[in-house]
């Protein structure tokens, strides 16, 4: 049963490692127009260019969500917690520094179910916001394909906010950048 719970363990513990993937540029993108890539996680942001036919920046509010989700996946963390501590025994110390280990676990099938839904949950929360389709999205997006209403329904304003401010400091490191350079000129 320990086995099992420790092999549970370092599945869950790798899955956000082997779920993230490179970031590419979108298909046809010159290099110097792919986009930037954001420092924080290397999440890639891809060009936009407001206009009055385009309308709101919905690949940056995409970012935005795909973002904020990701983040949302560290609550598996907590119903984790809770499957172990009811699966394995507790150890307890006393006020003389004494450690006492618990015959036997709470509730083991309980625990166990607990772990097993904690397990399935993240794995289908990862893999629904991974990078990966977060660029299949935009490059079907760019191509004129409408948002899968699964996404369509979960964008909202605070998500277009953050993609205009995300876009603002890419433009203020941009204008650094080429100031910094005509100096060193």
């Amino acid at each position: 049963m320990r086995s099992l719970l420790y092999t549970l363990l370092a599945l869950l513990l790798s899955l956000p490692l082997a779920a993230q993937t490179p970031a590419l540029p979108p298909l046809g993108a010159a290099p110097a127009d792919s986009g930037a890539v954001l420092v924080f996680n290397n999440w890639y942001l891809p060009r936009y260019e407001p206009s009055a036919r385009s309308g709101a920046d919905t690949t940056g509010a995409l970012l935005s969500l795909f973002r904020k989700r990701r983040y949302a996946g560290f609550l598996y963390t907590i119903p984790f917690i809770v499957g172990i501590s009811l699966a394995l025994p507790l150890s307890t110390t006393d006020q003389y520094g004494q450690r006492h280990v618990a015959s036997e676990a709470i509730s083991p099938p309980l625990g166990s179910a607990i772990l097993v839904g904690t397990l399935v949950g993240f794995v289908v929360h990862a893999n629904r916001f991974n990078k990966s389709h977060l660029l299949a999205l935009d490059r079907a997006y760019a191509t004129g394909t409408p948002l899968p209403a699964r996404y369509r329904n979960l964008l909202s304003e605070r998500h277009f906010a953050e993609a205009a401010l995300l876009r603002q400091a890419i433009a203020q490191q941009r204008a650094r950048e080429q100031a910094s350079a005509l100096r060193s000129q």
